[in-house]
């Protein structure tokens, strides 16, 4: 049994649908889909992996933020503070990980004003026209269907 082994995180991609999936547990044997063996679009599994990496630090961040509110509005002052210092530490740990990503996929370093406020306009955009409208048409589709489905 030849081949390159499955690696978790790697998307693959079917050549007669389009179909995309990514890999969260590696289990063995082949993914296929319109009978035929999905090929591996990954072509940078560090980067993937410190996108995610950014995304959960960015997450543990907001989560330890949200934490040290709500102790400090029940007057947990100490509490609060050590959980804005975790929140602070993960910044930190977050920025690493997304100044490492831009670097290696975009070969962008975040370095000057005009360019950050340009890759954020970007990111805003892409936002508003593209992901919500995309969410938002999600959304409708399973409404329309449980809609069928309860009728």
């Amino acid at each position: 049994m030849g081949g390159k082994r499955m690696n978790k995180y790697e998307t693959y991609k079917c050549s007669v649908c389009g179909n995309e999936v990514e890999v969260l547990n590696v289990g063995g044997g082949v993914l296929s889909c319109c009978e035929h063996k999905m090929e591996c679009i990954t072509e940078n599994l560090t980067a993937v992996n410190l996108l995610k990496a950014f995304a959960g630090e960015s997450q543990a961040r907001n989560k330890y933020e949200f934490f040290a509110d709500i102790a400090f509005e029940q007057g947990y002052h100490r509490i609060a503070r050590f959980l804005q210092e975790a929140a602070n530490n993960e910044k930190y740990h977050a920025l690493a990980e997304f100044k490492a990503y831009n670097k290696l996929v975009n070969d962008f370093e975040m370095d000057t004003t005009t360019k950050n406020l340009i890759y954020a306009a970007d990111g805003e955009q892409y936002e508003h026209e593209v992901m919500y409208p995309e969410f938002e048409a999600i959304a409708k589709k399973k409404k329309k269907k449980k809609k069928k489905k309860n009728s």
